[in-house]
């Protein structure tokens, strides 16, 4: 449980769980524009009205292609949180299982790191739910204390995202070559991405 924190009130249940939804939407759209490149025209395709509809088709495309990412990406961690808003509000220990038996496309030999994953995930939503704050920078100092404290978390959550990840690469169709050069680029964006959110926390 975290300490309270005089002068920081605590915000309803449900209005904490809108706000961690939100946080991380924000952090999935940051992961999106760095793994995905965003197309450059040269200048001259600008100046030339029907290549810049090209262009603009482009643009659109590419922002499409954010929100298909950040929703995916989102998909386990969405389902993390209600599982830890379920636990919370009806005062009851979280079901991990069940939404290790929703994955049921992931392969047999991948669902361990999966489990591990997504269980770290749901303590720390759980931790968050549960901790005063107006906001989830208010929640992660009231509850984790101190920049040593969280950023041992956030360790563990992304060397358990990234043991999974790795995991699902090999099974993963198309040519080699660029299917790890994304999953390496999506690692390192979020390894740098976690620092710089505990950075920002605890500043």
């Amino acid at each position: 449980m975290g300490i309270s924190t005089p002068g920081v009130r605590s915000l309803s249940l449900e209005e904490k769980r809108k706000i961690i939804l939100a946080y991380e939407e924000a952090m999935a759209g940051r992961l999106a524009s760095q793994v995905l490149e965003k197309p450059v025209p040269p200048i001259w395709m600008i100046l030339i009205p029907v290549f810049f509809v090209f262009y603009a088709w482009k643009i659109k495309e590419y922002s499409n292609g954010l929100k298909t990412f950040a929703d995916h990406y989102l998909v386990s961690r969405r389902r993390a949180l209600e599982t830890a808003y379920e636990a919370v509000r009806n005062n009851t220990i979280p079901e991990v299982e069940p939404l290790v038996a929703k994955a049921e496309a992931l392969p047999p030999e991948v669902r361990p790191l999966y489990r591990d994953w997504i269980s770290l995930l749901i303590d720390h939503y759980h931790n968050l739910l549960t901790a005063k704050g107006e906001s989830v920078e208010d929640m992660i100092r009231t509850h984790y204390r101190n920049k040593s404290n969280y950023l041992f978390v956030a360790n563990r959550l992304s060397s358990a995202e990234k043991n999974f990840n790795s995991a699902l690469v090999p099974k993963v169709e198309g040519d080699r070559e660029d299917v790890h050069f994304i999953a390496d680029r999506m690692q390192q964006s979020l390894i740098a991405l976690s620092r710089e959110e505990v950075e920002k926390v605890f500043s």
